[in-house]
């Protein structure tokens, strides 16, 4: 028999059902809406497409265009998914857009020194930044401030029983504590094939229990094709009939998938939307390259989760970002001035895959732009040698123009910035006083360098010259501590260089060091994430939300109420 307790969570359960289905018409009884709701997709394509040993340095490799003739088409569905709760205007009526994208975001360029001695016998590279960064609110526990549409993708394959599917399970009800009457919320399950678990739903007290029902119904079976989920996904982005102010993907998986990027690209050319795709990739077995590849597609961060119960934490994080978006549809167009006395200059480099060369100018797209936080675009100039000397005249010369175009996501108001670099330049002989470097260059270009190297030891990792990555390693740290300047101002380079170097050696590089090195490259170039850290016996440790480099202060909070929570529970409280 049933005791008393057991019989009247039922009847509640009974009764919040009922509630659930009056007050929310558009959508049916929970009893049937798995089979109202569910779409799938058929299994694609399983051939091999690269080697495993390809190159992702750029984490965008476009492969050459006969492989994608190997490819069956790929087409985002004309079936419109226009089934998605309607927006209330009065939500974001509420409350004033407190925050003044105008005041808040500086805009600028600076090289590494202002004042340059030219050479009258040879070339000089001289690194530099475009930065555009923006000031973080104080009191920024406003989940309220955007709304946003997130779709979450999860792999229910069968790799993912017992442990790894019940802390999603119970990790994505954690997010849902964090989504507000104003957000909404899509689950997609993926094995062999997909289907789509829920319609786009607002996130109200109501459907939060829809959605912990949908959320324990979600069982592991099958095999993993990452590109069927991914379609409907992208078929809803373009089929509903509202839109939030911010939309997202989450990928779940702990999977590989040979073709999951190539088809992902083929599907992304036929969707005009955007929105940003952060991947999280579970245990060792996951192909941590191909989840890089995927959150870059999109400008997102690769979440490396060997330690399951981290999930959460990672989530919040990731939506915490989503949440403190103030620009959207960034667009820079960034041109290179050629004074007289400098005939020959160039842009001798570009560090990270955001430039985009168009010739005679560069382009720089951005989906969203957050509070709290920086993009630092790394380029390097190439001086040419002197020819005639400098006139008094001719000492300031302007160099750089870059152009920017944002929009404010919730006024919709459209502002444009500008931004030059003008540099004083010398003759070879004489005196130069009191040019001292820019930190802030001085960091950032240490920052895509730390990067590079990572990436190259992962490289040699990758074909088994363990020692080589070692010894490249080992320079960028000698760079790095030779410098008291930045060792002291970016402790947090050295500290990346350390894990990558544990990361590198042999036994590690084969259990975790592949994704581990994938992550730290891949978000130091992105200036995003969470960058994982591993103790000496290879176990992944929880980090004080106030130590990452990249988070915001509204990330920070939600991450440090998730493990308040955890403490809590583990001391019975």
């Amino acid at each position: 028999m049933k005791s008393s307790q057991e019989s009247n969570e039922s009847k509640q359960n009974m009764k919040n059902s009922f509630m659930l289905t009056k007050q929310n018409p558009q959508s049916q009884q929970i009893s049937n809406s798995l089979q109202r709701f569910q779409t799938t997709t058929p299994v694609l394509y399983q051939g091999k497409f690269n080697d495993k040993n390809q190159n992702f340095g750029n984490y965008q490799h476009l492969p050459d265009p006969k492989y994608f003739q190997q490819l069956p088409q790929v087409t985002i569905s004309q079936e419109k998914f226009d089934d998605d709760d309607q927006i209330e205007a009065n939500l974001f009526q509420a409350k004033p857009n407190i925050y003044d994208l105008e005041k808040e975001l500086i805009f600028e360029i600076k090289t590494l020194q202002k004042m340059i001695k030219l050479s009258n016998t040879q070339t000089q590279q001289l690194p530099g930044i475009i930065s555009i960064k923006t000031k973080d609110q104080s009191n920024s526990q406003d989940l309220n401030r955007v709304g946003v549409d997130l779709i979450c993708l999860i792999d229910k394959s069968t790799s993912m029983n017992g442990s790894k599917i019940e802390t999603v399970k119970q990790s994505l009800k954690v997010l849902l504590t964090f989504l507000t009457d104003q957000d909404r919320l899509q689950l997609i399950i993926f094995n062999s094939q997909s289907q789509r678990l829920t319609p786009l739903k607002r996130t109200t007290e109501d459907n939060k229990l829809y959605f912990t029902q949908m959320i324990d119904s979600i069982n592991s079976t099958g095999g993993t094709q990452i590109s069927s989920a991914t379609e409907i996904a992208f078929r809803q982005l373009k089929g509903r009939k509202y839109r939030n102010t911010v939309s997202s993907v989450f990928l779940l998986s702990d999977g590989q998938d040979n073709v999951a990027t190539q088809q992902i690209q083929i599907q992304l050319q036929q969707l005009d939307e955007e929105f940003t795709m952060h991947t999280f990739g579970f245990g060792q077995d996951h192909d941590a390259a191909m989840m890089t590849s995927i959150c870059n597609l999109k400008n997102g961060s690769f979440y490396f989760v060997q330690n399951i119960s981290l999930l959460d934490e990672f989530f919040v994080d990731a939506l915490g970002g989503l949440k403190s978006v103030v620009g959207e549809k960034l667009k820079m167009k960034v041109n290179l001035k050629h004074p007289e006395i400098l005939n020959g200059l160039n842009i001798s480099k570009t560090h990270g895959n955001k430039w985009i060369n168009k010739g005679d100018y560069y382009e720089i797209n951005l989906p969203v732009l957050i509070q709290g936080s920086r993009k630092d675009f790394v380029f390097e100039l190439e001086l040419p040698k002197l020819i005639a000397q400098i006139q008094d005249n001719e000492r300031n010369a302007l160099i750089m123009e870059a152009l920017l175009q944002i929009t404010d996501p919730l006024s919709k108001k459209e502002l444009k910035k500008s931004a030059t670099l003008i540099l004083t330049f010398f003759n070879q002989d004489e005196q130069i006083y009191q040019n001292e470097e820019d930190i802030e260059v001085l960091e950032q270009y240490n920052r895509v360098l730390v990067a590079k190297a990572i990436d190259d030891a992962r490289k040699s990792c990758q074909q088994q010259q363990f020692d080589m990555a070692q010894n490249q390693i080992d320079n960028a740290i000698v760079r790095l501590e030779t410098n008291k300047q930045i060792s002291s101002q970016a402790p947090s380079l050295i500290k990346d260089l350390q894990q990558a170097k544990q990361a590198s050696m042999r036994g590690t590089f084969n259990s975790y060091g592949l994704g581990q090195m994938m992550q730290l490259s891949s978000n130091s170039y992105q200036q995003q994430g969470v960058n994982s850290v591993f103790s000496l016996d290879g176990q992944q440790q929880q980090q004080s939300a106030r130590l990452q480099s990249y988070s915001n202060n509204l990330q920070q909070n939600m991450v440090q109420q998730i493990q308040l929570r955890k403490t809590q529970n583990e001391n019975g409280n």
